[in-house]
């Protein structure tokens, strides 16, 4: 199995030392790099799939940074109640929010899941979020059979080049599909994408 890459993004050398560590004690989990900030100037930031953030202060410029094209996740470690708010409107593949306490082995399934463009939180906040979440609302305009191609592939995790490949189109058009989804389902990422079209029963996950 091919490890997952991660990027770790901590504001001291210690702080990124124990990192390191605790993702090396995880099976299938591979630091590519490390930084303080800014993090988008290390060579090593791109090639990652996960950039793993340990301050809320280094957060904004780490997921400016990050891909456009949802191919690469974002982990933040906070205990902040609203910490779940800060990486929800970015252009992320998959994100989620670890507590500082979390054991190399929880934080390694969250890497993995984000990785794969889920959302992980916490147990207390994703309890809160999804007592807050609205019914799903009627859909303006419902997606294109392709559309729902493109959407279910998105659910599998996969890129866009292996989407374009998959369906064997251009990426370019791939990205257009992606766009085209995330007007019509209100979006603005790919676990929102999926999410939202599971809750419209678009796909089954």
């Amino acid at each position: 199995m091919t490890p997952t890459r991660v990027f770790v993004v901590a504001p001291t050398p210690m702080a990124r030392a124990g990192l390191r560590s605790m993702l090396a004690a995880t099976e299938g989990v591979e630091v590519v790099g490390e930084s303080g900030p800014p993090a988008s100037s290390e060579p090593a930031f791109s090639t990652a799939e996960v950039v793993l953030v340990a301050d809320e202060g280094l957060l904004e410029e780490a997921a400016l940074a990050v891909s456009e094209d949802g191919s690469q996740g974002l982990v933040l470690l906070s205990d902040e109640e609203g910490a779940a708010r800060l990486p929800r409107a970015r252009p992320l593949g998959g994100w989620g929010v670890v507590p500082t306490d979390a054991s190399p082995e929880e934080l390694g399934a969250a890497v993995a899941a984000v990785a794969q463009g889920l959302v992980v939180l916490p147990r207390a906040v994703a309890d809160g979020t999804l007592a807050e979440a609205p019914a799903a609302e009627e859909l303006s305009e419902p997606p294109t059979a392709r559309e729902g191609e493109v959407l279910g592939l998105l659910a599998r995790g996969l890129s866009n080049k292996q989407i374009a490949r998959e369906l064997r189109i251009s990426e370019h058009t791939v990205k257009f599909h992606i766009s085209s989804l995330y007007a019509k389902l209100g979006v603005g990422n790919r676990a929102e994408a999926v999410s939202r079209g599971a809750r419209h029963g678009l796909i089954s996950l």
